[in-house]
């Protein structure tokens, strides 16, 4: 009888930890519940949220142009660093500590400053008139009369290389080498900050800000922008939106019950899902252009982004491609768009391809 009890409480004890090991995760530090949604105590990531309304702000101004609107330089190097009230909503100008400037890699800041002038310049220049090889201006294409971009004279797209670059050598760059990065992860993680949490918890947060997704993504897709969106876009063939959201979810679960193990097998996750979605965005926009290559309008247009998916590839710690690599991918599109040829399209492509292992999905990307 004694030996038939001591059997029953080992049954018992061994039914109890399988129990609780299928309802929760095990982590070094034991046993924790995470979320289905980012829903957490303690979070914030205002800022983040605001410098996605800056850009947003931004395109909508710089977009005036493919309409053939004259753009101020100024007003857009206002938005840029958050200066002399450039923004229509006021919160925006309030936030003066905010700006999109002094969060872009540094060495990329004149980069966009040039963008810019060049672009005020270029419409200038056009004055509202039609654009061509080695001249600024608004191309239509003779196929869908809405589809119509400001480029200039080498057919480049100057709000997308501000746009999109934005979001890689800001908002890419933010979320996986800073916020994600050693700097901001070894830090407290034990007083909490009411309504921000502890430092590292408060990091992570806003590096999920920065992906610019709903906090029930991808369940609700609706509100997703800028990589949110791109991310969403390319879900079907890569399933980035679940693998990412599911990495900050469980992240941030990790961080609270102090299971740094489980924290940077998250970080890994979501750096290479990130730079996946950048990639398979650069080779989406490659085909768009091949497969239009005779339409000026939407061939430049697609190539535009293209080039900004690609130049974002520089900033991921796991990166798979060299910086040098990367330029080289950059340099195979030249510098005239007019004059690209399919063979330059595609040999940037196959780079891009054989380097992320999209080989079976390259051409439905």
């Amino acid at each position: 009888m004694k030996n038939l009890r001591l059997l029953g409480l080992a049954l018992l004890a061994a039914f109890a930890f399988t129990a609780c090991d299928d309802e929760n995760t095990a982590g070094e530090n034991g046993n924790y519940d995470i979320p289905t949604t980012y829903d957490f105590e303690n979070v914030s990531y205002t800022g983040q949220i605001q410098r996605l309304d800056m850009l947003d702000e931004l395109t909508t101004y710089m977009k005036t142009a493919n309409n053939g609107a004259v753009l101020d330089a100024q007003v857009m190097l206002n938005m840029f660093a958050n200066e002399n009230d450039a923004f229509a909503n006021d919160e925006l100008n309030a936030a003066d500590t905010k700006e999109l400037e002094n969060k872009t890699v540094a060495a990329d800041i004149e980069l966009f400053k040039g963008f810019i002038n060049d672009f005020a310049a270029a419409t200038a220049e056009a004055n509202g008139g039609v654009g061509s090889n080695g001249v600024p201006g608004v191309v239509t294409s003779p196929n869908d009369a809405s589809k119509k971009y400001f480029f200039d004279a080498n057919g480049f797209e100057h709000i997308q290389l501000i746009e999109k670059g934005l979001m890689g050598s800001c908002f890419y760059f933010q979320g996986n080498s800073i916020y994600l990065g050693a700097d901001k992860m070894n830090v407290d993680n034990e007083t909490i900050e009411e309504g921000k949490g502890t430092a590292m918890e408060h990091h992570w947060d806003e590096a999920f800000g920065y992906l610019g997704v709903p906090t029930d993504f991808p369940t609700t897709t609706d509100g997703a922008r800028f990589w949110g969106k791109y991310a969403n876009g390319r879900d079907a063939l890569l399933g980035s939106n679940e693998a990412i959201m599911n990495a900050f979810i469980t992240g941030r679960a990790a961080i609270s019950n102090k299971d740094l193990e489980t924290r940077d097998e998250q970080i890994e996750i979501i750096r290479n899902e990130w730079e996946r979605v950048s990639a398979g965005t650069a080779v989406h926009y490659l085909n768009a252009a091949n497969a239009a290559f005779a339409d000026d309008a939407v061939r430049n247009h697609t190539l535009s982004e293209a080039w900004a998916f690609i130049h974002a590839l520089k900033y991921n710690p796991n990166k798979k491609l060299t910086n040098t690599e990367v330029q080289g991918i950059l340099a195979e599109l030249g510098t005239n768009f007019y004059e690209i040829t399919p063979d330059n399209i595609n040999s940037a492509k196959a780079t891009l391809v054989a380097a992320y292992g999209f080989e079976d999905i390259q051409d439905r990307l």
